[in-house]
C-alpha cells in the first residue's frame, strides 16, 4: 500500500510539473519561431539568428520530453483518455512510416514495410497506436547504423492475433540492456551513441501498448539488432 501510494504521488507530481512547464515552454517556442522567421523584420546579426534557431530546437526537444512524461504518468496511473474503435493498423503503420521517412533518409537507414493484406481491424485507440509506432520506428532508425535496415511489419498470428513488429539491424541489446532501456530515462549501453533522445520512447511505447490491452515484447541480440513486437490478442481482432 505504501508503494502504491508513493507511485500515485509520483505520477501526480509528474503530471502537475508537466502541466506547469508546458505553458512557458510553448511561449518560448512560439517567440523563438517568430524571431527565427524574422516576421517583424531582420535580426541583423547572423550569430543571433543561429542562437534563435538553437533556442527553438531546444524548446521543441524539452517540450517533447514534457509531453512524453505527461503521457507516461497518465498511462502508469491508468488515466489515459483512450477512444476505442476499429483501427486499421496497416493504415496507421503506413502513415507512421511516411512521417519518419525523412529521419531514415538523413540517417542513411533503409526503411521497409512488410504488411499482410488484407488485415482485420483491431479494437484500439488510434492516436496511441500511432504514438507507439512512431516511437518504435524512430528508435529503430536512431539507434541503427548508416547503411542499416529498419522494418515495420504487420501480420496475423496463427492464434488469430494481430502482430505489429519493428525490427532493426542496430547494435542490439543484452537482457540487462533491455531492462535498463525500459526504465524511464534509461538507455542501453549499446545505445549511448551521443544522439538526441529523451530516454522515454521505449517505456512510453510499452505503457501505451499495454493501455491498449496489447502484449509488448522485445527480442534483441548484441551485434545483430532488435525486434519489438506489439501483439493484439484475438479477442481484440475484429471479424472481417
Amino acid at each position: 500500500e505504501e508503494a502504491e501510494l508513493a507511485s500515485r504521488r509520483k505520477s501526480a507530481f509528474i503530471a502537475a510539473i508537466s502541466h506547469e512547464l508546458r505553458t512557458p515552454l510553448n511561449a518560448i517556442r512560439g517567440f523563438a519561431e517568430v524571431m527565427r522567421d524574422e516576421r517583424f523584420g531582420p535580426i541583423g546579426n547572423a550569430k543571433y539568428a543561429d542562437y534563435v534557431r538553437d533556442i527553438h530546437a531546444s524548446s521543441e526537444l524539452v517540450l517533447s520530453l514534457v509531453n512524453e512524461l505527461l503521457d507516461l504518468s497518465k498511462a502508469e496511473a491508468g488515466r489515459m483518455e483512450l477512444t476505442f474503435e476499429g483501427v486499421d493498423v496497416a493504415d496507421v503503420a503506413a502513415q507512421a512510416v511516411r512521417l519518419v521517412a525523412p529521419l531514415a533518409e538523413r540517417a542513411g537507414v533503409e526503411l521497409k514495410t512488410q504488411i499482410e493484406k488484407p488485415l482485420p481491424k483491431v479494437v484500439a485507440d488510434r492516436r496511441s497506436v500511432m504514438q507507439v509506432l512512431l516511437n518504435l520506428t524512430a528508435n529503430a532508425i536512431k539507434y541503427n547504423k548508416r547503411g542499416g535496415e529498419a522494418v515495420v511489419s504487420v501480420h496475423t498470428g496463427e492464434d488469430g492475433s494481430l502482430i505489429l513488429s519493428v525490427s532493426d539491424t542496430g547494435a542490439g541489446m543484452s537482457e540487462a540492456d533491455v531492462a535498463q532501456a525500459l526504465e524511464p530515462f534509461g538507455r542501453a549501453k549499446s545505445a549511448k551513441n551521443g544522439r538526441e533522445g529523451t530516454g522515454l520512447g521505449l517505456p512510453l511505447a510499452k505503457a501505451l501498448a499495454e493501455a491498449n490491452r496489447a502484449e509488448f515484447a522485445i527480442d534483441s541480440t548484441p551485434g545483430q539488432g532488435t525486434q519489438v513486437r506489439v501483439v493484439f490478442p484475438s479477442p481484440l481482432v475484429l471479424a472481417e
